[in-house]
């Protein structure tokens, strides 16, 4: 029997996060004898050369790679045009590679695949990355009585009512969805928990590469304190610099090192409002190939994230890069199933308040952590056995898949 899936990923194909995470796990499932076809929403236009190159590289992979423009504004019917291109486009690719199963990474392409259910009767997989409309609301860009909002959870609804199967970032947000009455029998059947896993052959040497690189920076005495990601409010940059600006002040052989694609002048401003030295920190971008030299650098990686509901469906792709380097993790509370994980292995620090009591707390739990001998090796063995790309994201995927190609669908 055939057994072919299309991915639709509403990103560019060089997209750090689909390098690290989307890319990872198609390999995996080709690896395991899915023909896998991916669809990306490119910002720009690829040379034709270029976009040779990227088509070989994805090809050599087991990954046949299909691409169309991404149109950013007006917002809403940009997208709405995104939506009905992609459909037809996607369509298309069904009839002519036989394809059985689309698999949608969040909301945008899940409108896509739901259409290919509904009138070519395709297999739908939704990976459920997060609670967008309550996403949009704790951020602060819609009130949960605007109609954005109302409409996003209608859609939200609608997609989990017809999808075949739902895959979660955590625990919390799988007990959340088999607790409410959205899902089908068929999708309550298969949801499955899978987090954001890590290619810990991509890390394996990532330690003695962290040593030479703190050796090249000066580091060889400083309390290194790494934010590696995105820096919108959501990732709480108010309490980011009032972190690092009380461990620096309680401790200067701390230092702050910050690498993002992002614009950092608002995190900047506030660790200025703080009194920051500006020699007591360091902003710069890095390849995604160097990350694991920084984070095995660094002697804690912090990972705050904001919001309310929302935060319960989160799988930061930093915890697992962090605990793979044998790095622990500094976490706000609440964010998807990290409180407990994190305490009960003992794999880093949760912040539960914002205070100079709450924060020097933390400090001081961390500064018990550094000087555990097992500490490394405990944080590689969690991710080598919860968050393994080859040994849990993988199989995980794979089952699934088989699952839900080989089981006999009602009429």
């Amino acid at each position: 029997m055939r057994r072919a899936a299309l991915y639709i990923c509403y990103y560019n194909v060089e997209e750090p996060l689909v390098q690290t995470q989307v890319m990872t796990y198609l390999r995996e499932l080709a690896i395991r004898g899915f023909e896998m076809h991916l669809l990306t929403f490119e910002v720009l236009r690829h040379a034709p050369q270029e976009a040779t190159r990227l088509r070989r590289e994805l090809a050599a992979a087991g990954i046949r790679w299909h691409w169309l423009k991404y149109h950013r504004r007006p917002s809403l019917p940009a997208t709405l045009y995104d939506i009905a291109i992609g459909t037809l486009y996607a369509a298309g690719l069904c009839l002519r590679h036989r394809i059985r199963l689309v698999h949608a990474r969040s909301h945008v392409p899940a409108v896509m695949a739901l259409a290919l259910k509904t009138f070519l009767r395709r297999i739908f997989l939704f990976d459920f990355r997060g609670q967008l409309a309550e996403e949009y609301a704790d951020a602060g860009h819609w009130s949960r009585a605007s109609l954005p909002y109302r409409l996003t959870r209608w859609m939200e609804g609608r997609l989990l009512q017809i999808t075949d199967g739902v895959v979660v970032l955590t625990e919390r947000m799988r007990t959340c969805l088999l607790d409410g009455s959205q899902l089908s029998a068929r999708g309550r059947a298969n949801v499955v928990v899978i987090p954001c896993c890590v290619d810990t052959q991509l890390y394996a040497g990532s330690p003695e590469l962290g040593r030479r690189y703190r050796r090249e920076r000066g580091w060889t005495d400083r309390r290194v304190l790494l934010y590696l990601g995105k820096l919108s409010e959501r990732y709480m940059p108010t309490e980011l610099a009032r972190f690092a600006a009380w461990a620096i002040r309680s401790d200067p052989s701390y230092f702050f090192q910050i690498v993002t694609q992002g614009d950092p002048r608002p995190l900047l401003a506030r660790l200025a409002e703080h009194g920051v030295d500006e020699r007591a920190y360091d902003v710069r971008r890095v390849s995604p190939r160097d990350v694991p030299m920084v984070v095995a650098a660094a002697d804690a990686t912090l990972s705050f994230i904001g919001g309310e509901s929302s935060k319960r469906a989160v799988s930061p792709t930093k915890f697992g890069e962090s605990l793979a380097c044998g790095v622990p993790v500094v976490s706000s509370a609440g964010v998807g199933d990290l409180d407990s994980v994190i305490e009960q292995n003992r794999l880093g620090v949760i912040v539960r308040e914002f205070t100079e009591k709450g924060i020097s707390r933390s400090l001081a739990a961390l500064e018990n952590l550094r000087v555990d001998a097992e500490l490394s090796g405990r944080c590689r063995e969690y991710v080598r056995r919860e968050l393994s790309l080859a040994e849990v994201g993988g199989p995980r995927y794979a089952r699934l898949y088989a699952q839900l190609m080989d089981e006999k669908r009602p009429e």
